[in-house]
């Protein structure tokens, strides 16, 4: 059976040779720095009950001096990435789909969460099929969802860490206009037609998350995008090369706790990677449950 995860629309995404030691958690020594740094792999969200903090995280933010996130989590960036996940005013999720594939939608909102086609109509229907994939995965939990950045956010301000971003929320929108309306409802369509697979596959991924099985979640949360290198490359690669200069910078300054999407950690352009080809020690550290 295929995996359809719906989660790889929010992580999007082989293996490399860290899979054998893989974790969620990864010390950066070596090349000069006066002191280590650390690069966590974080989830979007998961179950309010899945929510996993280790000690071992929460001891590195506090020996850090700074903290580092993707991009800002404040009402701007809400409102910019609103913008990119919304259709613009007079489409909707049926101007992009057959009638057939619009009421498979319905049906699945009205079984599985007990929204009837008026309230969709309302609420969902503007989504791009990207957010609606997104909706589909929280509301599949049945619980309120933690997210990984806003509570390591919290954390880090708790201490009295200087937090800053690896770029603005415009860079990140400007990468997800590169996924096409079209690819994204067959994403879409896939996870509809196969929903009792994906909510198993949705809790595999959450059960594999403390355990660090990088290279297990990163073909996981491939598998819908392989056949579009454009989107990988604009999310994904280029990305995580314009990070990697500042990534550098920070960590010659200060001792720096730095948290982004699991998908930017593997592949042969993933964080992990890159960081080693710049002559970087990178020592996974194992987190305890």
């Amino acid at each position: 059976m295929k995996k359809f995860n719906v989660t790889s629309l929010l992580l999007f995404f082989c293996s490399i040779c860290f899979a054998q030691q893989s974790s969620i958690l990864w010390e950066v020594s070596g090349n000069g720095l006066k002191q280590s740094s650390y690069l966590f792999a974080s989830l979007k969200f998961t179950g309010e009950h899945e929510f996993y903090f280790p000690n071992e995280v929460k001891d590195k933010i506090k020996r850090a001096e700074i903290f580092v996130i993707e991009d800002q989590v404040d009402h701007h960036a809400q409102h910019e990435l609103n913008k990119v996940l919304h259709f613009p005013k007079g489409e909707s999720l049926a101007t992009y789909t057959t009638p057939e594939q619009y009421n498979q939608v319905i049906k699945l909102f009205a079984e599985q969460f007990g929204v009837p086609k008026s309230s969709f109509e309302v609420k969902y229907a503007r989504l791009k099929p990207l957010a609606l994939s997104i909706a589909i995965t929280r509301l599949s939990l049945g619980e309120r969802v933690k997210f990984y950045d806003i509570e390591l956010l919290k954390f880090a301000k708790a201490n009295k860490l200087k937090t800053y971003s690896l770029e603005k929320v415009e860079r990140e929108a400007e990468a997800l206009e590169t996924f096409p309306v079209h690819e994204q409802v067959i994403a879409l369509m896939n996870s509809v037609t196969y929903y009792p697979q994906f909510k198993e596959e949705f809790v595999k991924l959450m059960q594999d998350y403390p355990q660090g099985n990088l290279e297990e979640i990163f073909e996981y949360t491939l598998h819908p995008l392989d056949n579009n290198q454009k989107f990988i490359e604009e999310f994904y690669f280029k990305r995580n090369e314009e990070w990697l200069p500042k990534i550098k910078k920070m960590m010659r300054e200060d001792s720096a706790f730095i948290a982004v999407g699991i998908g930017h950690l593997e592949g042969e352009r993933g964080l992990l990677a890159l960081l080693k080809d710049n002559g970087y020690t990178l020592t996974p550290i194992k987190v305890s449950r």
